[in-house]
């Protein structure tokens, strides 16, 4: 649903655009014609153009890590917003499609039986209905519903011609579109006034080519100002509109000389411009050319990149000046908080301890390292589309083979060292390591630590965190309601449960 919102607010967005631009350049001229084909194009560009994906590419100045892949040799938490107001929002939004979407079923039903209940001479390509209610005369297709007893014979040929080009040119589609496109979009006030602006130019059309066919515009525009009947439906071409003094003006109105046209020749070019920037994805690339200390090229492009996520690995021979540049980057290009704490190296220079913090606007993460050897690569992942942020091991730089094992336990490969069996419907998450690598837990995004259970009985982070890793035997993570289920409100935070190694 979140998926499915965001690709309404992106079509609001650019319905607004069209409307902006037509209200603007193009309302105020008599080129109906191209104002009904301009206004038909920003709809279907609404529909289509955020599914489509342009990409550019943005290389930066390369940290000197290195990253030959990934692997799950410690558990990744990736951290993710609260769905609380999304949920609120969904709710309002639904309801709001729901209500319109019954009165538009309404509408179409009424219409049935109106025309069901009343008598339909056909006439060539033409329907006529004749009809006792007051209502003011519209066209639906190549239906015309009238009530002749409210019109006067000379009254009623001027309406006739009116409809006659509402149904010749099919009015009525663009119509419906408009009204569907309000369903889905009914919370952006401007799809509204493009509706309003939309059904005013189809009046302006076809009160162009009935003057055409008649000997007095002034009759015609008495014509208008007379018939002041309710309107039937929303769907409807209406010959009755309430914004007759426009008409009348337009009507009047000296055409617009050709040499305006220019507006559309440069507007076209310009949006189509705007719109290719509106929907385009950033892939990140580090610039490659350069060799790192162990001899593996600096060329680290992210698996998700069509996704704009930008992944920085840190290892054992990391210097501060590495470990900065990140933080700029992180800071500078994507507002995203990065600290480095509790570095501890060994007598080569090595990093054999350290944590990580990370936080953006919408998500939080950790990661601790505690070891006497010296780190595995650590890929800390930020995905700027959704802003989820994501730190976990990578493979190291030897010649240690690692693999990815199926939700079923089904290995993709061979020299299985470490299995994950992963359930996401219920939140369970468990890890079972029989290698010396050092356990490291990342919470989620809860600022409040998780209750930590060890061996059945409840402990705290601090003892969860010197135990070494050789003796865990399974680590078993409940999030959401399988924790709350099983420990009651102590597990809202989540539930992290330990079973060490029986000696």
């Amino acid at each position: 649903m979140e998926t499915f919102l965001i690709y309404i607010f992106k079509s609001s967005v650019l319905l607004s655009i069209f409307y902006w631009v037509y209200y603007l350049l193009l309302r105020k001229d008599t080129f109906f014609t191209i104002n009904r084909h301009f206004l038909l194009l920003g709809v279907f560009i609404s529909i289509l153009l955020p599914f489509v994906e342009f990409t550019t590419i943005k290389f930066i100045e390369a940290p000197l890590f290195y990253a030959t892949g990934t692997d799950s040799s410690a558990p990744s938490s990736e951290v993710r917003k609260s769905t609380n107001w999304w949920m609120i929002g969904c709710m309002i939004y639904s309801i709001g499609v729901l209500i319109l979407f019954i009165r538009f079923g309404f509408q179409l039903l009424s219409l049935k039986r109106l025309v069901a209940h009343n008598q339909v001479i056909k006439n060539e390509e033409f329907h006529y209905v004749e009809v006792a209610e007051e209502i003011a005369p519209f066209s639906f297709f190549n239906l015309i519903v009238y009530n002749p007893a409210l019109h006067s014979s000379k009254e009623l040929d001027m309406i006739l011609k009116h409809e006659k080009v509402h149904v010749k040119q099919y009015h009525t589609i663009d119509v419906l579109i408009i009204n569907l496109i309000i369903i889905f979009q009914w919370i952006n006030p401007f799809v509204w006034l493009y509706k309003k602006s939309l059904e005013q130019n189809l009046e302006f059309i076809a009160d162009r080519e009935a003057i055409n066919q008649l000997s007095s515009k002034r009759e015609y525009q008495l014509t208008l100002v007379r018939v002041s009947s309710n309107n039937y439906s929303a769907i409807t071409n209406n010959f009755y509109q309430s914004l007759i003094k426009k008409r009348i003006v337009m009507l009047n109105k000296q055409t617009s000389q050709s040499k305006k046209l220019w507006k559309i020749t440069i507007i076209l070019p310009l949006l189509s411009l705007f719109l290719w920037s509106f929907n385009t994805t950033e892939i990140i690339k580090i610039k490659s050319g350069k060799q790192s200390r162990n001899g593996i090229s600096k060329d680290i492009i992210s698996p998700n990149a069509g996704k704009k996520t930008i992944q920085f690995i840190i290892d054992k021979n990391s210097t501060k000046e590495d470990l900065n540049k990140v933080k700029k980057i992180l800071k500078n290009d994507y507002d995203v908080e990065v600290k480095f704490s509790s570095i501890e190296r060994n007598n080569k220079d090595e990093i054999i301890n350290i944590k990580i913090d990370v936080a953006s606007k919408k998500s939080t993460g950790n990661y601790a390292l505690k070891n006497d050897e010296p780190i595995h690569p650590i890929i800390i992942s930020y995905n700027s589309k959704t802003g989820s942020i994501s730190i976990g091991g990578g493979s190291s730089a030897g010649n240690s083979e690692y693999v990815w094992v199926n939700s079923n336990g089904k290995p993709k490969g061979s020299n299985q060292i470490i299995q994950i069996h992963s359930d996401e419907d219920d939140g369970h998450f468990e890890m079972h390591t029989d290698d010396k690598r050092t356990f490291a837990y990342i919470t989620g995004n809860s600022k409040k630590d998780p209750l930590f259970i060890i061996d059945d009985k409840e402990s705290t982070k601090e003892k969860m965190e010197k135990i070494d890793s050789d003796h865990i035997e399974t680590i078993n993570v409940l999030k959401g309601k399988a924790a709350e289920k099983k420990y009651g409100s102590k597990g809202k935070n989540g539930v992290v449960e330990i079973i060490t190694k029986k000696k």
